[in-house]
């Protein structure tokens, strides 16, 4: 009795503890503000943030079909597999751009062919890797939804 009465409040702590880090976590992307967002650099500077690397279902269900919005500009990614995207005072327009997924990673063509990025969420904000160098950013952040 007395061996299995350890176990189980041992496997209670650890439980507890699992679950204080997953509220931490959490409750920690619910206090970054947009600027600190915007200002990191580095996919593992976002991560620190507590930001999530989308896989692709995430993506699907988090991101395709939401209308999202940047500093100037709106962009849609559509399910059937097209891309749109305009700037707020209508001085440049992409509509029905193709886009896939390759594993986890958002891909759409560049200079003949596919350029991929993995794509990361922080409570509303989408910031995704940049298509030179994966361990940097894009230098653009957007919220997804409304």
């Amino acid at each position: 009795c007395e061996v299995n009465m350890t176990i189980s409040k041992r496997m209670l702590v650890a439980v507890l503890a699992g679950f204080a880090a997953l509220v931490t976590v959490d409750g920690a992307a619910a206090q970054v503000s947009v600027s600190q967002v915007e200002k990191a650099e580095t996919v593992a500077e976002l991560v620190a943030l507590g930001a999530t690397k989308l896989n692709a279902g995430q993506f699907k269900s988090n991101v395709v079909g939401q209308p999202i919005a940047g500093d100037g500009w709106t962009w849609t990614i559509d399910p059937d597999g097209t891309t749109s995207s305009a700037a707020t005072d209508g001085s440049w327009a992409e509509d029905k751009a193709p886009w896939n997924m390759k594993g986890d990673a958002y891909c759409t063509p560049l200079e003949g062919a596919m350029a991929c990025r993995d794509v990361y969420l922080i409570g509303s904000y989408m910031r995704m890797s940049d298509k030179a160098d994966p361990a940097k950013l894009s230098d653009w952040t957007a919220k997804v939804g409304n």
